[in-house]
C-alpha cells in the first residue's frame, strides 16, 4: 500500500505545483498576446497620416465631455453613416473611450493613428499579412529603395471601407507610328510578318 501512496501523494503535488503555476500565468498575460509583424516580412515603414486628420487631437474637445459609449445618432461635426461590420460596430470598436487620441486594438491594446493598421488587422488578418508582404496596398514613390507604405486608411473610409465601383480611365493613345491593334485578334498581322523576304535583313544591311 506504501508505494501506491507514495504515487498519490507525488500525483496531488504535481496537480497542486501545475494548478500554481497555471495561476501565476494568467495573471502574467492579462490579455491576448501582441501582435508583433512577420519577422519574415520585408522591411517598412508607415506614412504617417495622424497630422491630416481634420479634427485631431480629439481631445482638444472630448476633454471637457463625459465619455458617453451609448449607441445614439451622431450629431455635428460626427454625422457618421457607419457601414463598417453590417451593423456589429459602434465607435468604441475601434475608438478608445477614454482616450479619444487612441484607437483600440481587439485585445485592447491601445494604438496610435498613424499605425491604424494594427487595427484593422484584428479583424482582416489574411488581408492584413497580404499588406505586410506587399500583396495589398500601396507604395509611395516606386518599387526600389526604402519601402514607404500607406495604411488601409489611406485608401478605405473607416467607416464605410468598401470601395465603390468607378469608370475606368480611358486607354492611352497610341504613339507615333504604331497602328491601333485589329478588333479581331484573328485578323492581326503580327509584327514579323509585316516584312517581305524581299527586305533586306539588319544583318545584310552592315554587309
Amino acid at each position: 500500500m506504501e508505494p501506491i501512496g507514495s504515487f498519490v501523494r507525488l500525483a496531488l503535488i504535481a496537480v497542486f505545483s501545475l494548478a500554481i503555476s497555471g495561476v501565476a500565468a494568467t495573471e502574467e498575460n492579462t490579455g491576448f498576446e501582441e501582435f508583433s509583424g512577420y519577422s519574415d516580412a520585408p522591411a517598412f515603414s508607415v506614412v504617417p497620416r495622424q497630422d491630416e486628420l481634420a479634427f485631431y487631437p480629439c481631445s482638444q474637445c472630448h476633454e471637457f465631455m463625459e465619455p458617453d459609449a451609448s449607441v445614439r445618432e451622431l450629431m455635428s461635426p460626427h454625422e457618421i453613416d457607419l457601414k463598417h461590420g453590417q451593423g456589429r460596430f459602434w465607435c468604441f470598436s475601434c475608438h478608445q473611450l477614454d482616450d479619444r487620441d487612441q484607437l483600440v486594438a481587439t485585445n485592447g491594446r491601445q494604438v496610435s493613428f498613424n499605425d491604424a493598421h494594427l487595427v484593422c488587422g484584428g479583424c482582416h488578418g489574411l488581408r492584413h499579412k497580404d499588406w505586410y508582404f506587399g500583396a495589398h496596398g500601396k507604395r509611395q514613390t516606386d518599387w526600389k529603395g526604402e519601402r514607404v507604405i500607406y495604411s488601409c486608411t489611406n485608401c478605405h473610409d473607416a467607416h464605410n471601407p468598401v470601395i465603390a465601383p468607378r469608370k475606368p480611365m480611358q486607354a492611352p493613345g497610341v504613339r507615333t507610328g504604331l497602328e491601333r491593334a485589329l478588333p479581331d485578334v484573328h485578323d492581326r498581322v503580327e509584327v514579323w510578318e509585316r516584312h517581305t523576304e524581299d527586305e533586306p535583313s539588319e544583318q545584310g544591311d552592315h554587309e
